[in-house]
């Protein structure tokens, strides 16, 4: 592929040049990275973006397919059961005309008048001439002539018309649904076409994910290395004034400071647990020999990998990394929500190095802590980088806590934990995501939009460096419309000029920027469908549109699967479902791969399987990459996930057999009393009577340690 090709030359490029760019011990100050070297980090991200597009457009493509299959199959429906009406609103109309036609000739042959007049006689004649040797017979009918002729008449003219009627809306059901099958046939051969092209196109990613995810990790060793150096400049500057960091104590109050040193000063205010110097005509900020050393050791966990729940030697989990660094001046407590109420917070504004910052939101209570550093970033234990880094500070930051001020001046109360608090762990989302709030629907209706900027571009413009959201081109005054029920914020920060942040609940927002008109208030609850506000150009905007975005956790992920599905599947180590490359994943023999730690668990659970039966746990799929879900969607729709949708897809899935793979034997029996022990079970829609019963479906759930 060009474009592959294209991409794999840039990315070599950019590793050649990473090479030859080495950092010194320390530097004053410490230059940022090159702007080529940060592009490769927007390429990775828009390579994701990519991916997640495809899988998205397919989704959307394969549901409108769906749809119009099942509109297909009700309009034929209705054009047989209409049919089948007007065949026998036809055959009444016979009888009715045939009835009347008998008194007509009864009356014609007998020589009595007959009061509907000839022209109505021989309209009635016609389907029972042959029959006029019965009528003669019929003799006794005579003497009803006269008072039943007008009624039978005007009874076989209304099942005529009813006859023509239903004759005509047959007709027309039956081309609605000649129209519905054209239709769905047409949809199915682009369905069919974008399969194909999509699992094409993933298949020439997946060597440039694994190029451009290399590159990534090179990435973050210089941000780690870059980090360090301006903290080394940092001491540097303290050693060169001569100033030796002071107790913790001796700085907790700004107006009650040793000689020789001043309040430091943030957001116009003196911050409580630091001072400052001045030496050589420069103010250098003075921080407490107890946060010096707990950046020290923070520091020295950088690239120690991650694992949950672990608190070191050899691996780190969310508190882990925090919590050894700020040993053994305090000991934190073992879950991130216990934290928050012990140490005194402090404002946004006035964060300094060595505090402890708490993400979360009051949703989805508190789900990630890093220690803090300058340049907004931070040292944490990252689940989705697999180590402990230097990262940003992400938007989700519920506040910063300063252990060397002790305990709060008024209760801290951290906000409860929501059951999908742990899919947000450690900087880290789940793989896939239910809305679980009410019917999902589109921003703007239908014909109202165009299709712009996607999620994940690359450019100067954004102050993230890529775009954060989808934007839908309208005329300005088109009706913006929550796409799913929550609680709304009014905001008007000046990138979006007027923006309507929906909270949904258990850490899924959805934002609605550059509306030239608000209509909801500020706190009210919305319901999916419900106009908000209107097409603007409100802000930092290009022309009228509607900038969207989906946050989980404080974090923007790709609208376009949620806007496919009302569900999506949003990541894991920041790869597209089925995208993500071999070395990111751990193998189980015969070719079998899953994520790194589900591998584990199934390992261990396969152990415990040989020590009760003496046979290896038998398996028939694990990992499914993008193509082999669409090859197996175009083999089994009915039974296969949508792709792009399927945990085989994020490598948390197996197949088995040898047993296992039919309800009530010994073999299922032991998955289902064991399997859970190892973090695996077996999913409700796969029990028997579930939605589809799949006895030999398992999916790696929440680590038992977590």
């Amino acid at each position: 592929m060009v474009v592959g090709n294209r991409r794999g030359l840039r990315f070599a490029a950019l590793g050649t040049l990473l090479a030859a760019f080495t950092l010194p011990a320390y530097a004053d100050p410490t230059p940022p990275p090159p702007a080529s070297v940060t592009d490769v980090n927007r390429s990775l991200e828009q390579l994701q973006a990519e991916a997640a597009a495809v899988q998205a457009d397919f989704a959307k493509a394969t549901i409108a397919y769906t749809n119009a299959l099942k509109a297909a199959e009700a309009a034929e429906a209705a054009a047989k059961k209409a049919e089948t009406t007007s065949a026998a609103t036809s055959g009444k109309a016979d009888e009715e005309r045939r009835r009347f036609g008998l008194l007509t000739a009864q009356a014609y042959q007998l020589g009595i008048p007959t009061v509907m007049g000839m022209e109505s006689m021989l309209w009635s004649l016609a389907p029972v001439a042959e029959n006029l040797q019965e009528i003669a017979d019929r003799q006794t009918a005579i003497t009803q002539l006269g008072s039943t002729q007008v009624t039978q008449y005007q009874a076989a003219m209304a099942a005529e018309a009813a006859a023509k009627s239903a004759k005509a809306t047959a007709a027309k059901k039956r081309a609605a649904a000649n129209e519905a099958a054209t239709k769905a046939k047409q949809l199915s051969q682009e369905v069919q076409q974008k399969a194909a092209d999509a699992a094409m196109m993933m298949e020439g990613q997946v060597a440039d994910l694994d190029g451009a995810s290399e590159l990534s990790k090179q990435l973050q060793i210089a941000r780690d290395q870059q980090a360090l150096a301006r903290w080394k400049t940092y001491l540097t500057e303290l050693a060169t004034a001569k100033v030796k960091p002071p107790a913790a104590s001796v700085l907790k109050n700004p107006s009650k400071l040793p000689a020789g040193m001043l309040p430091l000063t943030a957001g116009g205010r003196p911050v409580a647990g630091a001072a400052s110097v001045v030496h050589g005509g420069r103010t250098i900020r003075v921080l407490p020999a107890e946060t010096i050393r707990a950046v020290n050791r923070a520091f020295s966990l950088l690239g120690k990998p991650y694992g949950v729940a672990a608190t070191g030697p050899g691996k780190y989990g969310c508190l882990g990394a925090a919590r050894v660094a700020w040993q053994p001046y305090t000991t934190l407590p073992n879950l991130v929500s216990k934290v928050y109420p012990n140490y005194q917070r402090v404002p946004a504004a006035q964060i300094q190095p060595g505090d402890l910052l708490v993400m979360g939101s009051k949703s989805l209570g508190l789900v990630h802590i890093g220690v803090a550093l300058d340049n907004g970033e931070m040292i944490a234990a990252d689940e989705s980088k697999g180590s402990v880094v230097v990262t940003r500070v992400p938007d989700n930051l519920y506040g910063a806590l300063r252990p060397t001020l002790g305990k709060p001046t008024h209760a801290q109360v951290a906000p409860a934990s929501s059951s999908d608090a742990y899919a947000f762990r450690c900087g880290n989302t789940a793989t896939s995501y239910n809305v679980g709030s009410g019917a999902w629907t589109w921003p703007l209706a239908d014909g109202t939009y165009e299709i712009g900027t996607s999620f994940g571009q690359a450019g100067s413009m954004w102050s993230s460096g890529y775009h954060t959201g989808q934007d839908f081109p309208a005329a300005i005054g088109t009706p913006v419309r929550a796409v799913t029920s929550g609680i709304v914020r009014v905001e008007h920060p000046a990138w979006a000029g007027n923006l309507v942040r929906i909270d949904h609940g258990n850490g899924l927002e959805t934002l609605y920027a550059h509306l030239s008109s608000v209509d909801v208030a500020d706190g009210t609850q919305v319901r999916a469908g419900q106009r908000i506000g209107a097409v603007g150009t409100e802000g930092n905007s290009t022309g009228p549109h509607l900038h969207f975005e989906v946050r989980l956790g404080g974090d923007p992920v790709n609208p376009m699967p949620f806007l496919a599905t009302g569900t999506a599947s949003v990541g894991w180590g920041g790869f597209s479902n089925g995208m993500i490359p071999a070395s990111k994943l751990c193998g189980l023999g015969s070719g079998h791969m899953l994520r790194c730690d589900a591998a584990a668990a199934y390992l261990q659970l396969a152990s415990a399987y040989r020590a009760r039966f003496g046979k290896t746990l038998c398996i028939t799929d694990s990992y499914r990459s993008y193509s082999a879900q669409v090859s197996l969607y175009a083999r089994k729709p009915s039974l296969a996930a949508l792709p792009g949708t399927s945990n085989h897809g994020w490598g948390v899935a197996v197949d088995l057999c040898g047993g296992i793979d039919k309800f009530g034997t010994v073999q299922y029996q032991w998955m289902k009393t064991h399997a859970a022990r190892y973090g695996w079970v077996h999913p409700a829609w796969a029990n028997q009577g579930g939605s589809r019963e799949e006895p030999w479906h398992w999916e790696f759930g929440n680590p038992a340690s977590a």
